[in-house]
């Protein structure tokens, strides 16, 4: 039994002991590495408050007139428009006062005619009672800023950042119209309104007498006149011998687009006369000829219109403000003849047209009084109101988007939108600028009406034109003080 006892012992010691050791055997198991404390979680940067959104910075004008000084401002406008069209310019003079913002008051006052209104403002200058606005022809801005320094340069109205034109608006301008004004770098007048002088031709008879199209040459400009003038000396009616062809005119504007039509120029770089030249003395020659041959008459009126009417001119020259007289001869006549309006004849192959027409000067005075002015000048000149000018006046925009309000304008009105391509084209040229301009013109239109007398001879145009451009150079001299 003991033996029993002791063996089931050893049993167990053998089962356990193995177990035991196993375990004694073991490394000493290291100690569990120490669990790193999780780094410090830092706080968010604080996040930073976005910045305050500022308002967009208002332009500031530096022209010094709060919009509260313009209240109650009264300004005084000379023009020249009288009639239907004075009446109608008073109407937009009207609106203007009961709509504008700021409170603003135009009174304006037709003066005549523009040598009248020249004439007033020089006594004005002298007197000091003068106006805040006028209306009148570059060269004579140029003679008042000479004479008292009374015209202000507009480029700081236009380029106001407040008051003024964008860069967009001011390049739709048309550009022979927007530079004309610019003096020496000044811009002394605004352009509100523009006439060309162009030719006036008649379609249907051309057609008849052979012709599919306008004479784009001199020499094809003498063959059409010749053949109208032909067959005005052959037909039927004895009363019509010695008429047809062209009208000629010593109009100095007409003159000069024949000038410029044969290359050309009035002035040179420096602003001095030319008249005294290889070109000149040619498109003078032409005119001679032509009316020699029997292909050009002087007409038996002051103005063309009826004997363009009746086939007594095939060609005549005329402003394009003339084309309403034009419209009512044609009516009045019972002439079905198409007519247009095309540019003067190119020996050089440039087309030209003889651009001209007033704009508003701003005569200095308070602040407050030259910003009301611009104001009333910039509302004049945006496209919605100079449609309603041209309407009233038939006039040329100075704006290119004014076409876009004068749809059916130009729809009853074929010819003003054919000068008006003519315009866009780039046929225009301007006459000149300066002071003396006035008695220069004046001095050009008499000379040239001596070469359409009968006893004048071709011979005589070289030394007619060395007298020209003394007496030239002698207004010149005297205008400016040399």
């Amino acid at each position: 039994m003991r033996g029993k006892k002791i063996l089931a012992l050893l049993i167990l010691v053998a089962f356990v002991l193995p177990a035991v050791l196993t375990a004694c055997g073991k490394a000493t198991p290291t100690a569990a590495p120490a669990t790193k404390a999780p780094a410090a979680t830092q706080a968010p940067a604080p996040t930073k408050k976005p910045a305050a959104t500022q308002a967009p910075t208002q332009p500031q004008s530096p022209l010094g007139v709060k919009p509260e000084d313009l209240q109650g401002v009264t300004i005084t406008l000379w023009h020249v428009w009288s009639r239907g069209t004075g009446d109608r310019f008073q109407q937009m003079v009207d609106e203007f006062n009961s709509t504008n913002k700021w409170g603003i008051t135009v009174k304006a006052i037709n003066q005549g005619h523009y040598s009248d209104v020249f004439n007033k403002m020089n006594a004005a200058i002298n007197s000091g009672d003068l106006p805040n606005i006028v209306v009148g022809y570059n060269n004579q801005m140029a003679a008042w800023d000479q004479a008292g320094g009374v015209i202000v340069d507009m480029n700081k109205y236009i380029n106001d950042p407040v008051y003024g034109l964008s860069k967009t608006d001011q390049q739709d301008f048309y550009p022979v119209f927007w530079n004309q004004d610019v003096i020496n770098g000044k811009r002394l007048g605004f352009p509100v309104q523009r006439s060309a002088q162009m030719m006036f031709y008649n379609v249907t008879w051309a057609k008849e007498l052979g012709f599919d199209k306008p004479p784009q040459t001199v020499e094809e400009f003498k063959e059409q006149s010749c053949a109208a003038a032909q067959a005005n000396n052959s037909d039927d009616n004895s009363d019509n011998d010695g008429t047809g062809g062209y009208i000629v005119t010593s109009g100095a504007s007409a003159i000069s687009g024949w000038i410029w039509a044969f290359g050309g120029d009035i002035t040179d770089a420096s602003g001095k006369y030319t008249f005294d030249t290889p070109q000149v003395k040619e498109a003078l020659t032409y005119l001679k000829d032509l009316y020699d041959s029997g292909c050009a008459w002087s007409g038996s009126t002051r103005y063309h219109n009826s004997e363009f009417a009746t086939r007594q001119a095939l060609f005549t020259t005329s402003s394009t403000a003339g084309i309403p007289y034009q419209q009512s001869a044609m009516k009045k006549a019972n002439s079905k003849d198409e007519w247009t309006l095309i540019p003067f004849p190119s020996k050089v192959g440039h087309p030209v047209i003889d651009i001209y027409g007033p704009s508003m000067a701003i005569v200095k005075a308070t602040p407050a009084q030259q910003l009301a002015s611009w104001l009333f000048i910039k509302w004049f000149t945006s496209p919605q109101n100079q449609a309603k000018w041209v309407e009233a006046s038939g006039y040329f925009p100075t704006r290119k988007s004014t076409v876009k309000y004068l749809a059916d304008y130009i729809k009853t009105h074929p010819q003003w939108e054919a000068a008006r391509e003519a315009v866009e084209k780039g046929y225009g040229r301007f006459e000149p600028a300066d002071v003396s301009w006035n008695s220069v013109r004046q001095a050009l239109s008499q000379t040239v009406a001596k070469i359409f007398q009968k006893d004048f001879k071709p011979d005589q145009i070289p030394q007619l034109l060395k007298d020209l451009q003394k007496q030239a150079e002698e207004y010149w001299s005297e205008a400016h003080g040399g």
